[in-house]
């Protein structure tokens, strides 16, 4: 019984992307943060709330391309394809998440703030999730699902909508969603392709994809350089730090630019831009704790 247990909790886990969704819970932790630096049950709540919405938008997601999930070697074990979670419990779960989270957001945040946090699903679940299939370039329009959580949480505090710090973070994350989904798109292009998926990979060789990820990479260091250059980014101490990972990052990203990498390369090169992320979000807090 233990073992189902713990079985039947892994692939709700992996049905939720808990570990992906997490850091889009901290970027809405941070734009809450950002306006209102004090530890709180409303702070911890409002991320409560953004993680809920999150992995109910994973979750239909999954419910939406299970056939899809089905031909792809990369997603075939995915909970619903693989029949470990049925279809009526994984919309049962989808449900019950998204409910709990717009609740938990209208009720400690605000009306605005939870209605953006549904327009962020409808902008996944629905522009995104299908006009991925009828486009290779739709991760563009997409990577604005990764920019509205730190808005969702900037709003739950008191924040406006075109306040310009919270702007200036919105792109830092839009920016950066691009560069992550092409990695995937170098490691597992053919795939997408026989799925039926259209991918970069039809329109564009290895090289001319890897040197669009790298100049996304530089756009995406740029507009973090920019927290700086506008005051989003006080501390000199953290300014150093973030110029410092800045540098080192644009250099493990130069070999991509020639050298014939192999799928473990892309994984390497998806955990750097990850932890450069996280890193920024960390120095977003640590800074508004020191000034």
């Amino acid at each position: 019984m233990k073992n189902n247990s713990g079985s039947q909790l892994r692939d709700y886990l992996q049905l939720s992307k808990l570990k992906i969704m997490l850091p889009v819970s901290l970027t809405g932790f941070t734009g809450y943060f950002l306006l209102n630096p004090h530890f709180s049950i409303k702070l911890v709540l409002v991320s409560l709330g953004i993680l809920l919405m999150a992995v109910s938008a994973s979750s239909l997601n999954q419910i939406q391309e299970r056939r899809l999930d089905s031909l792809m070697i990369r997603t075939h074990h995915r909970p619903i394809p693989a029949g470990r979670i049925s279809l009526s419990h994984a919309i049962i779960f989808t449900i019950a998440s998204f409910s709990a989270g717009i609740f938990i957001i209208f009720t400690e945040g605000n009306l605005l703030a939870s209605l953006i946090g549904l327009f962020t699903v409808f902008w996944y679940n629905v522009v995104y999730t299908y006009s991925k299939r009828i486009s290779s370039f739709a991760v563009v329009p997409g990577a604005l699902t990764g920019a509205l959580p730190p808005l969702i949480g900037w709003i739950a505090a008191g924040g406006g909508i075109f306040d310009k710090p919270i702007i200036f973070i919105e792109f830092l994350f839009f920016t950066g969603q691009i560069p992550h989904f092409w990695l995937l798109i170098l490691k597992y292009g053919e795939e997408y392709s026989k799925a039926g998926i259209p991918s970069l990979t039809d329109h564009f060789n290895t090289g001319q994809i890897k040197r669009l990820t790298f100049s996304w990479i530089l756009t995406s260091v740029i507009a973090a350089i920019f927290l700086c250059y506008f005051e989003i980014i006080k501390s000199i101490p953290v300014i150093i730090i973030l110029l410092t990972a800045s540098i080192f990052l644009i250099w493990e990203f130069i070999p991509l630019l020639k050298d014939k990498a192999e799928n473990k390369t892309y994984k390497k090169y998806s955990i750097l831009l990850d932890s450069y992320f996280l890193l920024v979000l960390i120095l977003l807090i640590t800074d508004r704790l020191i000034v």
